[in-house]
């Protein structure tokens, strides 16, 4: 049976709960704990759970993800947003495909920044609307470019 005041099976023990959709048992039985020691609901788990040296090893881990989640954050912003600069270009030109683009990528911005279809914006006027009808009006004002645009041509 893995001794818990070895550091080794310390991290061992917080490397398997964080790769492993965070259970418990399992984490302890793929250690070598016994099933018996190993269940979710039996003293096993809260004896090495609340121990503070495997805390303090799940917390290390945990730190380390969110640092890699929010570099790999800003580089999606990063690239959406150059994405949604070249496709105001093309919005202005009346490429109806780039109307339908600049929405997703809006939206894929929104769902990034964890805004959500029911969070709401004030306009200049100071009136809230909510971010899904920010992104229709978009949407209809590109539209009305590109008709007009083409009303111009023809």
């Amino acid at each position: 049976m893995p001794n818990i005041k070895d550091q080794s099976t310390v991290n061992a023990i917080a490397r398997e709960f964080c790769s492993n959709g965070r259970k418990k048992g399992i984490a302890l039985e793929s250690v070598g704990y016994s099933k018996t020691y190993a269940l979710e609901s039996g003293r096993g788990c809260n004896v090495v759970f609340s121990n503070v040296r495997v805390i303090a090893a799940i917390a290390k881990i945990d730190a380390k993800h969110e640092k890699k989640l929010d570099h790999t954050r800003d580089i999606a912003i990063k690239l959406l947003t150059d994405s949604l600069a070249h496709l105001e270009k093309e919005v202005l030109l009346g490429n109806v495909q780039a109307i339908t683009a600049r929405t997703a990528v809006i939206r894929e911005l929104n769902a990034i920044s964890n805004l959500h279809s029911n969070t709401t914006n004030v306009n200049n006027t100071g009136k809230e609307e909510a971010q899904s009808d920010q992104e229709i009006k978009a949407g209809t004002e590109a539209a009305k470019i590109f008709k007009i645009r083409m009303a111009n041509t023809g």
